[in-house]
C-alpha cells in the first residue's frame, strides 16, 4: 500500500507538472486525507454512490491533488485520471470539484461553506435513518469565514453526533501567519460552542486515526496540527508558497530534499 511518504512525492509531480500551485496546501494535509480514505471512511470502491457510505466534505478544496491521489489509491476512480490533473477540459481541476467524478460530495471553491454543507448532510443521514458518517476538511485561515462560526454555532443544538470537522491546523494562510490576522485557540473556540474537542499531530497517521474515530456525543472536531509544506524543507512555514508554481528545477530539488 501507498504511505504517505509516497503520496507526497506523487503530489509534488503532480502539481509540478500541471503547472499549478498549492503545492505546500498538499503537503501539510497529507496524513490527514491518507486516514481518512484509507483507514477511516466506509466505502465501497465498487459502488461509489453506496448510499450507506460515508461522506467527505473537502472545504479546503485546494488540497485536490492529494484528494485524487488518495480516492485512486482507495479504488475509487481509475488512476489513469491522475494525468488529468489541472489539465484545460479535464475532469480534475486544482480546486476540488465533482464534474462527474465519483466519490467526492461537493465542490469546493469559496472557502467557509463546507461546514455548513456537512451539516445538511449529517442532518440527511438522521432523517432517512442511516448510520454514516460525515468527515468535512477545513483550513485553519478558512476558519476566519463567518459562515464557519454560523455552522458551529448550530451543529450542537441539532446534537450532530454523525458530523466530525478536521481542521488542517498548519499556521499559515496565503502570504501571513494566520494568528496575524486573527489570533485565536480554534480548539477553545469550537468547545465553546459546545464541540467536542481533539488536538491531534497531523502528521502521525495514528494520532490523527485516534481522534477520528473516538467516542462522541456531539459533533466533533479534531484540530490537527501540520506544517505547511511538510518534508520539502524549503517550503517548510514559508507563506510565500502557497499558491507560487514550481520550477522543474525546484521539482528536482523538492524530491531529493523530500524528508
Amino acid at each position: 500500500m501507498i504511505t504517505p511518504q509516497d503520496m507526497r512525492r506523487q503530489v509534488i509531480r503532480m502539481t509540478a507538472r500541471a503547472m499549478t500551485g498549492h503545492t505546500p496546501s498538499n503537503l501539510s494535509a497529507i496524513e490527514i486525507i491518507y486516514t481518512l480514505y484509507l483507514r477511516v471512511l466506509k466505502l465501497d470502491p465498487a459502488r461509489p454512490d453506496w448510499p450507506d457510505r460515508d461522506r467527505f466534505i473537502a472545504s479546503k478544496g485546494h488540497c485536490a491533488a492529494a484528494i485524487y491521489l488518495a480516492m485512486a489509491e482507495a479504488g475509487i476512480i481509475d488512476r489513469s485520471l491522475l494525468d488529468d490533473f489541472n489539465v484545460e477540459g479535464g475532469n480534475m481541476p486544482a480546486i476540488a470539484a465533482r464534474y462527474g467524478l465519483p466519490g467526492l460530495e461537493s465542490d469546493s471553491g469559496p472557502l467557509g461553506r463546507g461546514l455548513s454543507i456537512g451539516i445538511g448532510t449529517a442532518l440527511a443521514a438522521r432523517h432517512d435513518g442511516r448510520d454514516y458518517r460525515t468527515y468535512v476538511l477545513v483550513g485553519d485561515g478558512e476558519c476566519q469565514e463567518g459562515q464557519i462560526w454560523e455552522a458551529a454555532m448550530l451543529a450542537p443544538t441539532l446534537g450532530l453526533d454523525n458530523l466530525v470537522l478536521v481542521v488542517d491546523d498548519n499556521a499559515l494562510q496565503g502570504s501571513y501567519e494566520t494568528r496575524s490576522v486573527v489570533a485565536t485557540d480554534l480548539g477553545d473556540r469550537f468547545a465553546a460552542f459546545g464541540w467536542q474537542c481533539h488536538r491531534v499531530d497531523g502528521h502521525s497517521v495514528d494520532d490523527i486515526e485516534r481522534g477520528l474515530r473516538a467516542p462522541q456525543d456531539r459533533p466533533k472536531v479534531v484540530i490537527a496540527r501540520t506544517v505547511k509544506g511538510k518534508g520539502v524543507p524549503m517550503m517548510e512555514h514559508e507563506a510565500g508558497w502557497h499558491s507560487r508554481k514550481m520550477t522543474y528545477a525546484e521539482l528536482a530539488t523538492s524530491l531529493r530534499g523530500l524528508r
